[in-house]
């Protein structure tokens, strides 16, 4: 179930959308939410009714992860792990230090003992080995410590080294604690996302059926999203009952350097035919293939 800040910022991304989409005709439509109606049923997020003619519009949207369990992961990791960047003792003078911790570490199925000892072994392989790591890629072995009795697997880091010659944090060196992902199981991750949203949607009378698929991560990319769909359509009959799908592109919306900027893109065969860009919940920039 969602908590009431995801509900919101879905609903930000679409009302943004509809007030643009299909050139603003639906900028003024009566719009209702059923998935808050009754939370117990399952139902579609975002239906539209436009006053101009009684045309209706089912909306629904989705966060494609790039593997199962990113959010659960990335939660444990965030709490934990990043902390360790703020550990001045750890930062060298004229290097950038990116040291990426495999995804899983951190799961909920390691007890909290568990844990603990893995966030300790790496600060501690940190501040062993920092000064003496070579410039470019290279990948660790660190030995996982810290519960009496009991020998944990190791895990392997991959760690980069930038030189840093100019710029504002060349003397004090820069410290960057992040996930690396090991296993590539978007089939299941689309399989996923299809089974749960597609029949809430579908099964929604209304004159069209929009999904919105947001992309938050920049190692997916929207083309290989949507071919994993197109492969799907055989075991999912009911994607030919969705009209469009859109793709939402979040990767850096909400970051010091993206701010409040959000896309929306639409492809067919492959190649891009619509966008819309957001700023500050205002349109600048939209495009398509007529313009």
């Amino acid at each position: 179930m969602l908590n009431s800040e995801s509900h919101k910022r879905e609903y930000l991304f679409i009302s943004q959308f509809l007030s643009a989409y299909d050139g603003s005709s639906w900028a003024d439509a009566e719009h209702s939410q059923p998935d808050k109606i009754d939370q117990k049923k399952p139902a579609v997020e975002w239906l539209a009714k436009r006053k101009s003619d009684g045309k209706t519009l089912a909306i629904e949207h989705t966060i494609i992860e790039p593997f199962i369990g990113d959010k659960s992961d990335f939660a444990a990791f965030s709490a934990a792990f990043l902390e360790i960047e703020q550990d001045t003792s750890l930062w060298v003078p004229g290097r950038w230090i990116r040291v990426f911790v495999p995804v899983g570490s951190l799961q909920d199925k390691h007890k909290k003992a568990e844990q603990k000892a893995v966030i300790q072994s790496v600060h501690a392989w940190i501040k062993l080995n920092r000064l003496a790591l070579s410039d470019g890629i290279s990948q660790h072995p660190c030995p996982v410590n810290g519960i009496p009795g009991r020998v944990l697997s190791d895990i392997t880091l991959t760690v980069k080294v930038v030189p840093l010659e100019h710029g504002v944090h060349a003397e004090s060196g820069i410290l960057n604690v992040r996930r690396q992902q090991v296993e590539d199981n978007l089939d299941k991750v689309i399989d996923k996302a299809l089974q749960t949203k597609v029949p809430k949607l579908v099964n929604t009378a209304a004159d069209k059926h929009i999904l919105l698929l947001e992309r938050q991560h920049m190692n997916l990319t929207p083309k290989r999203i949507l071919r994993e769909i197109e492969r799907r359509r055989p075991s999912f009959p009911a994607l030919a009952l969705v009209n469009e799908i859109w793709i939402v592109e979040t990767p850096l919306y909400g970051t010091a350097f993206g701010g409040t900027w959000l896309r929306f893109e639409l492809y067919e065969n492959d190649e891009l035919i619509h966008g819309l860009d957001f700023n500050e919940e205002k349109l600048v920039m939209a495009v398509g293939i007529n313009d």
